[in-house]
């Protein structure tokens, strides 16, 4: 397993979907910087407040990572290095569960790259600036900032948990391709649109969403008009609880079909 991890590490490295991710997520970084000081003055109540609000702009990594765990999970099949890998001796339930451990992988290092790199720009130019910089908020915006980062390396865990097993299912990339897009854009229309639903249903389906779950951790959800965030512990283990119980789903049912399927490449 180590061996194998180490090879999709290397594989990482020279491959140009990562680095290209990696690069959108640098210019990304410095546009969303631009955008932020443009609209008005460079104060922040305290020094943890730029982490609050690069929590505020995550949405934007939802569109990208999971279209890269697509690519990676299906890779294998594409070029047929899967039937090698596993024809060497590595079982299929540790191939998969490499390929989604290297995945997390990808997740942090793009999590912590975005928000660290916005970060250190935005406090950067803010002392340049001279701009005031308080301490009123540092505990609130440290809670803030630092849960919203854990929260979103566990849902970009689970979009690639869902991802990765339409790979592992399809085995071809650009059908993989179209299932993710409509996996992404269905849970944002269905946080969106169900939740002034006058079916009590609709609405339950759309306060589970993933989606919905996102949208309050970074304080970016609405309803009633009203900004709705994350107050009680019930709210944090729901918010917790989702992206955990849809990643052991995935990685069962893609272990499952994996190992009960012959490869085709």
């Amino acid at each position: 397993m180590r061996d194998f991890l180490n090879g999709q590490t290397f594989y990482l490295k020279k491959d140009t979907t990562f680095r290209s991710i990696c690069f959108i997520f640098l210019i990304g970084s410095i546009a969303l910087l631009v955008l932020t000081v443009s609209k008005g003055g460079m104060d922040i109540s305290s020094p943890m407040k730029p982490l609050s609000m690069a929590a505020s702009f995550s949405l934007f990594l939802y569109f990208v990572i999971p279209m890269q765990a697509c690519f990676f999970s299906t890779e294998g099949f594409e070029y047929g290095s899967v039937k090698n890998i596993i024809a060497s001796g590595q079982s299929r339930t540790s191939y998969f569960m490499g390929k989604f451990l290297s995945e997390i992988k990808v997740i942090i290092w793009c999590v912590l790259q975005f928000t660290g790199l916005f970060y250190v720009l935005y406090m950067i130019v803010t002392l340049i600036s001279g701009a005031h910089i308080g301490d009123d908020s540092l505990r609130e915006d440290a809670i803030a900032g630092f849960t919203a980062l854990g929260f979103n390396i566990m849902y970009l865990a689970a979009y690639s948990a869902i991802v990765m097993m339409v790979g592992m299912l399809v085995r071809k990339t650009a059908s993989a391709i179209i299932i993710t897009f409509v996996i992404i854009f269905g849970d944002f229309l269905l946080s969106g649109y169900l939740k002034d639903s006058s079916s009590a249903f609709l609405r339950m389906v759309s306060d589970n969403t993933l989606m919905t779950q996102i949208l309050k951790f970074s304080g970016m959800y609405v309803k009633d008009s009203e900004r709705v965030l994350l107050t009680s512990m019930n709210d944090y283990v729901h918010v917790g609880l989702i992206p955990l119980i849809i990643i052991a789903i995935c990685l069962t049912v893609t272990v499952i079909s994996f190992e009960k399927r012959d490869i085709h490449t």
